[in-house]
């Protein structure tokens, strides 16, 4: 028998709740009325990259080394990626079960480690090639399955036009992992196995509560039914992330620290190209079109491909270095929430976060609306032994609001336009199957519980450095998870994962799917 844990990524109660009760989706109907359905927190930011990772291994970003997709790296004035594998220090949790686990489409895990049973990579940071453990899976999935990591056309992607080849493209993105799980599954050969819809969230980003999202959620209900059905699953958890909501307001950080000479800037390439009518706007949909988006890409340097700026005119990541000027500027933020203080000094690094904080906790939109639910120093946020390479301000983005992290732009607020809907820090949850107690109410759940939840029930000992709860009140009473007392280990928990060194070329891609704003 089997453990499934099904991660839709940016899954939530909020969008799902009026198709739960309208009966669209009476699979989640069942769940929820059934089995423990609750909200989740997640770590912040609540974003794609770190939680998988904090959910897999159950730390926080202090201790995984990860804050974001990029990293700002005070010392030698860059801005990198920071979303493959061997980013992340620790150890996914079910390196710890005794018997074989498959992992299909975990985000952040590219290049895969080693594992008994399979891993296949997922998210942004995966390539098309070498995503599989072991290596030969690759040919099998591509023959039995015609499986891919990515759409082909992510740069038709956009809020104004649900109705392009690439929702198409994600629709069978979704079937085929199901396909894989549901063949893994009738082996039995596993004790666990983990799956993640990853581009379910891109479709909620551009789509919010439309019905190509609608639709996504109905394809994935249907194939949860068949799940509940098989003879090989015991326990099904169903988990996100992170949470969504609708965007009501962009903010643009970088814009504010401008404007409050917290960042200086300067001219750049990303200047010239603009002045010539060079954007991503206009060059990476006509790529598309001609069906060589991803020749073009393997191509084309990371860093040339960074240089084109948006349609207005700004920039991030790699061309956001490259405006930056270091030695006049004391902050810089990422998209989502991590704001960096530049400067080395410890005493003045903690004196400018604390102005950072004075200065953005009470900020309002044009409507008078908060910005933020919280403005918090790092260190209030974050533990662990690279807490002090991570951001100094965390802003935990209000409900409606989407925090830009581009510079360049002249306006501070400004209405949705490529994102309809954006992360929140408060997931979902759900658990089903022989050994949950359908009537118990979870208090406080939080994503780091679930890896020495899940280990406590498949008998594990769970080590100390995870900084969850074991919550055995989701079992039934009499059974061997609620009555077995929770045991420990000292084993060593905290080595990066052996992977092979790769070319971070994925910021393309979070660039289409807008992350990297």
């Amino acid at each position: 028998m089997t453990t499934i844990v099904l991660g839709l990524d940016g899954g939530c109660f909020e969008l799902i709740q009026p198709w739960i009760d309208d009966n669209s989706l009476p699979t989640f109907a069942k769940m929820t009325e059934d089995g423990v359905a609750e909200d989740m927190q997640s770590c912040l930011p609540p974003v794609t990259c770190p939680n998988w990772q904090c959910y897999a291994t159950g730390t926080n970003p202090g201790r995984l080394g990860v804050f974001w997709w990029e990293s700002v790296d005070r010392e030698k004035q860059k801005i990198e990626n920071r979303s493959t594998a061997g980013d992340f220090n620790g150890v996914h949790y079910w390196h710890l079960l005794e018997d074989k686990t498959a992992v299909i489409n975990l985000p952040t895990s590219y290049p895969p480690a080693e594992i008994d049973g399979i891993h296949i990579a997922g998210g942004p940071g995966a390539e098309q090639t070498g995503y599989t453990y072991p290596e030969s899976l690759e040919v099998q999935l591509k023959e039995e399955y015609d499986y891919a990591v990515h759409p082909e056309k992510m740069s038709l992607l956009s809020g104004n036009d649900p109705d392009n080849e690439c929702v198409e493209e994600i629709y069978d993105l979704i079937e085929m992992r199901f396909d894989v799980l549901e063949s893994e599954l009738s082996t039995g050969e596993y004790e666990l196995i983990h799956i993640t819809v990853f581009y379910l969230n891109v479709l909620q980003h551009f789509y919010w509560d439309m019905g190509v999202v609608k639709k996504a959620w109905e394809k994935i209900d249907d194939r949860v039914a068949r799940l509940l059905s098989h003879e090989e699953l015991d326990n099904l958890f169903v988990m996100s992330d992170h949470g969504s909501n609708e965007i009501r307001t962009t903010f643009r950080i970088n814009t504010w620290l401008e404007q409050h000479d917290y960042l200086q800037t300067e001219s750049g390439i990303s200047d010239y190209l603009y002045g010539a009518g060079i954007t991503q706007e206009r060059v990476r949909p006509i790529l598309a079109k001609l069906g060589v988006e991803w020749w073009a890409r393997r191509l084309l340097p990371e860093r040339v491909q960074m240089y084109l700026p948006s349609e207005e005119g700004s920039v991030d990541k790699s061309a956001k270095e490259d405006v930056i000027n270091w030695e006049r500027s004391r902050a810089v933020a990422s998209g989502q929430g991590p704001v960096y203080v530049l400067s080395e000094d410890p005493q003045q690094r903690e004196q400018i976060a604390n102005e950072l904080v004075n200065d953005l906790e009470d900020l309002t939109d044009e409507d008078g609306n908060p910005v933020f639910d919280q403005v918090l120093p790092g260190s209030e946020v974050y533990d662990g032994p690279y807490s002090d390479l991570g951001p100094d301000v965390v802003l935990d983005q209000a409900s409606g609001v989407h925090i830009e992290g581009k510079i360049g732009n002249e306006s501070m607020f400004e209405s949705p336009s490529k994102w309809h809907g954006e992360n929140k820090d408060t997931g979902m949850f759900i658990a089903y199957g022989s050994d949950i107690d359908g009537t118990t109410e979870l208090s406080d759940l939080h994503i780091l519980d679930l890896a020495p939840t899940l280990l406590h029930l498949h008998g594990a000992a769970v080590p100390r450095v995870m900084e969850g709860e074991v919550r055995r009140e989701l079992f039934e009473p009499d059974s061997v998870p609620a009555t077995q007392e929770v045991t420990q280990t000292d084993a060593q928990y905290g080595d990066s994962v052996d992977t092979q060194t790769i070319d971070h070329n994925v910021t393309d891609r979070l660039e289409d799917l807008g992350y990297m704003e």
